[in-house]
């Protein structure tokens, strides 16, 4: 019978332990940062929807719904894909990419379009409805695309085989609340 020390007793486990619980703060401040650029950019697009719609109730409209719809659409997707099959990490990189760059080209695009659609606005002047719903979906469908990557970020991190094989329930709870914090400092840097 071979004697064990107490202090390498268990070490396997307690490493496994150790890099699972890393894994998740990882994960955690990452989600934090991400909560973060997305109110920030949710802050941005409102204020820049107001330059179109004026400060109303449909540019408050427009942001809300179309962020709405597209976390709506991400889960949906992430339902409907086998991203298990995926390398999650790199599912995720690829999203965050997609959700900077249409962020950043929303940011600095949104006011360059109404320049380029300034001839379809002008010949539907006289149909205010119309040219209203013409230019909300226009906005909507491009802010569609990167509230969907939004959407589908979580989903796809929690798919990760490392974090589906630790205390799944507190792991979720932890990472979607990593995210939620992040994006009330996002909203407050975004006043700011």
């Amino acid at each position: 019978m071979m004697n064990r020390s107490p202090t390498t007793q268990g070490s396997p486990a307690r490493s496994q332990n150790f890099l699972a619980t890393a894994r998740v703060a990882i994960f955690s401040g990452i989600l934090f940062l991400s909560g973060i650029g997305a109110l920030i950019f949710e802050t941005l697009w409102l204020r820049l929807s107001g330059l179109a719609f004026g400060n109303s109730v449909w540019a408050a409209a427009l942001i809300l719904s179309s962020f709405m719809a597209g976390l709506a659409l991400g889960n949906a997707l992430a339902a409907s894909l086998r991203i298990r099959r995926w390398r999650s990490l790199h599912l995720y990189a690829v999203l965050e990419g997609l959700v900077a760059v249409f962020g950043c080209t929303i940011v600095f695009g949104l006011p360059v379009l109404g320049d380029w659609m300034r001839p379809v606005w002008q010949t539907l002047w006289n149909y205010q409805p119309t040219l209203l719903a013409l230019r909300f979906i226009v906005s909507f469908l491009i802010l569609l695309v990167p509230t969907t990557a939004m959407g589908l970020t979580l989903p796809v991190i929690i798919e990760d085989p490392a974090l589906r094989q630790t205390n799944f329930g507190r792991v979720m709870g932890f990472l979607y609340g990593s995210n939620t914090l992040g994006a009330v400092v996002g909203a407050l840097l975004g006043e700011a």
